[in-house]
């Protein structure tokens, strides 16, 4: 059954949930972390970490944990990141996982050599693998836009935003419309002399709960009543609605796709405070004056600080070399997980779904395995598996239902790929 060592660059969740079936299979591995501990971004204090002090799962706890370990019982539904972080290293000893991490070893350089990889390591090591699997995760390079004018006020990015101590008695514009966005001028708006959050478009958003379950449990649970998708999304969104959910309602753009086409935004509090005064939205920035910030309608706004959550662009740079250009080998990787020119090059953590880690963890985390076995083996599956790879087949993992912006350049739908994954991993043996 071996498959040789294989190194996983990571000791995040998505490391976390291939070396966890690595082990169950009996494979040699390795987890290289470039820190002291595991959980990477919900590592409190790492510098991996994006964890700022009221920060919670914005997907529900049976929808994150590992279905195979679940969460305490006196977990709340949407756990703080330091009940999460805990989860994480609890998920870690029970699979014997801890005792295969490198840690303090941040991966320099890594280049394929005699069918496996040369991994040069910031502890002055170097290390052969006979497989790479990287799972060093989508928030690693934070991105900020760059607008005409110069700001002469302070600016952050959200990856450094640690907690709304840092906006108090201030008057502060976050601008971006994710979940990390909301979360932060909601933060704000306790705290501040005034908030404004700027968006580009309008947006559908997602109560946490919807007839007192996690909204997320609740769209699994309706799921069945309906037809067909349109009928589905069309009856989710007048519930929403008839929560209070529909930004137009609170004078916000009406948004440019349909609810399902977008990455979920899952805040309770957002419109609450636009409601009440205390978030003022502003549309798109125009330009940045000194002290003041000019946005795309003609407002001008005196402005102290301006928080930056626009997001983050991948980086992989201990794999740029000998002509390999791993941003485009990932954006074109088979199944969002086998690399395109090494068959012994595999990426893990690197899409999106509307869900929690968990189950995709579990699931990615059992196809490597089985991928790596049956590599090993030549089994009749993988030999398939890699003609369809290498015949440039595309296979619908529902990504055209998703908008074309770069948020959304790694997502899918979570249903077609739990399907897709499952069906190879049960093929690859055979």
């Amino acid at each position: 059954m071996s498959a040789g060592r294989i190194g996983i660059i990571g000791a995040g969740a998505s490391g976390i949930g291939v070396a966890r079936a690595l082990r169950k299979d009996g494979l040699d591995f390795e987890v290289i972390e470039a820190t002291k501990d595991v959980g990477g971004n919900w590592q409190p204090d790492g510098p991996a970490s994006k964890m700022y002090r009221s920060a919670h799962l914005i997907s529900s706890k049976k929808n994150t944990q590992f279905s195979d370990h679940p969460m305490p019982d006196d977990y709340p539904h949407y756990p703080h990141n330091s009940l999460m972080f805990k989860y994480l290293n609890d998920v870690v000893d029970a699979a014997d996982v801890r005792k295969a991490i490198r840690f303090g070893a941040g991966v320099l350089h890594a280049a394929p050599e005699d069918g496996g990889w040369r991994v040069t390591l910031s502890d002055g090591e170097e290390a052969f693998y006979d497989a790479l699997v990287v799972c060093a995760g989508l928030l690693r390079k934070p991105f900020a836009p760059v607008y005409p004018g110069r700001f002469d006020g302070e600016t952050m990015h959200a990856a450094d935003y640690r907690s709304s101590a840092a906006l108090e008695g201030r008057r502060v514009l976050v601008v971006g419309g994710g979940n990390s966005g909301c979360d932060i001028a909601v933060d704000a708006a306790h705290v501040a002399a005034k908030v404004f959050h700027s968006t580009r478009r309008g947006y559908h958003y997602m109560p946490k709960f919807i007839a007192g379950k996690p909204t997320q449990e609740w769209l699994m649970d309706i799921s069945p009543q309906f037809r067909g998708a349109d009928e589905y999304w069309s009856h989710v969104a007048d519930v929403f609605k008839l929560a209070g959910f529909d930004g137009r309602d609170f004078g916000l753009p009406e948004p440019d796709h349909s609810i399902q086409a977008a990455h979920p935004i899952m805040n309770s509090q957002i419109l609450y405070h636009i409601g009440h005064g205390a978030i003022a939205p502003a549309p798109d920035v125009a330009r940045l004056d000194g002290g003041v910030v000019e946005f795309v309608d003609g407002r001008r706004e005196r402005i102290d600080v301006i928080v930056w959550a626009t997001g983050y662009g991948v980086d992989l740079p201990f794999l740029s070399g000998a002509g390999f250009d791993a941003k485009a080998d990932l954006g074109g990787a088979f199944l969002k997980v086998l690399s395109g020119r090494y068959d012994n090059l595999i990426y893990v953590g690197y899409l999106n779904t509307p869900s929690g880690i968990g189950n995709i963890a579990n699931i990615v985390g059992k196809f490597v395995s089985k991928y790596l076995i049956s590599k090993n083996e030549k089994s009749p599956g993988w030999i398939r598996l890699k003609s369809i790879q290498s015949s440039g087949a595309q296979i619908d993992l529902g990504q055209d239902r998703f908008m074309k912006t770069s948020r959304h350049s790694h997502e899918v739908d979570l249903w077609k790929f739990i399907k897709t994954i499952n069906f190879i991993s049960s093929e690859l043996s055979k």
